[in-house]
């Protein structure tokens, strides 16, 4: 059989087997702040719509989270033309994002950042958690003049802090400390509560009878639980809440 004609009969397949390959080919659109919520990064090679809000991805890119639902399109399809040819996705030759590949590639992170920042309150994450992406949480003296609500955490003296009761008004001369502790609760990193992983106990913490607590290296064990929190040294409270744990 004639070479070029062989050579042309792998052309056709090789080329309709890449045409279907894009003809199914998928693709999703996602929110800036959902790839936040998931840990993931929006880099340079991402389509991003003008605002940066959203990014187009490659399906299979998201195969971890088939179940939650994105807008879809396929390639080359009439959908995702009129989508990227709209005024949310299309730049003018004016609007071009300018800077170099690093540049637009802190500037995502710093994007990525912000947006993280700004839902972290909504996040739900446990206390350890919280405690190991402390610095993401805004200040507390960021809400002076301002309000608070009841379950967001702020940083103070770097220390992480829940709020216990919606605060319309925060004040400068009210931080959170022990003090304030009808307002702010400090988040430790929790323990089992066991005479081996005693909880850290820091003068603002409601102690639950048959858990251990520790306080300047001596470890005690709660004999009745307070109901609240309580704000004496441990050492004052034996015979009362506590006893030294033998």
């Amino acid at each position: 059989m004639n070479s070029n004609y062989i050579n042309e009969i792998h052309c056709i397949v090789h080329s309709n087997k890449t045409t279907l390959i894009k003809k199914t080919m998928k693709y999703a659109v996602v929110t800036i702040e959902w790839l936040a919520q998931h840990g993931l990064l929006a880099i340079p090679t991402m389509r991003k719509s003008k605002d940066g809000s959203k990014v187009i991805l490659h399906e299979e890119y998201l195969s971890p989270y088939r179940d939650e639902e994105f807008p879809r399109y396929y390639f080359d399809s009439p959908e995702l033309n009129a989508l990227l040819s709209g005024d949310e996705w299309s730049w003018t030759e004016e609007e071009q994002p300018e800077g170099s590949a690093e540049f637009i590639q802190m500037a995502a992170a710093q994007n990525l950042l912000n947006v993280t920042r700004a839902g972290i309150q909504t996040m739900s994450l446990t206390d350890n958690e919280a405690l190991k992406v402390k610095s993401m949480y805004p200040y507390w003296n960021e809400f002076i003049s301002k309000s608070l609500t009841t379950g967001m955490k702020v940083q103070y003296n770097d220390k992480l802090y829940r709020v216990r009761q919606n605060i319309a008004v925060v004040l400068e001369n009210q931080p959170p400390s022990i003090n304030t502790a009808a307002l702010y609760e400090e988040i430790n990193e929790t323990a089992a509560g066991t005479k081996d992983d005693p909880i850290p106990y820091n003068n603002n913490m409601a102690l639950e009878e048959g858990k251990y607590y520790s306080q300047d290296g001596v470890i005690y064990k709660c004999t009745r639980s307070t109901g609240q929190a309580v704000y004496n040294s441990l050492k004052d409270l034996v015979g009362i809440y506590v006893e030294v744990a033998a």
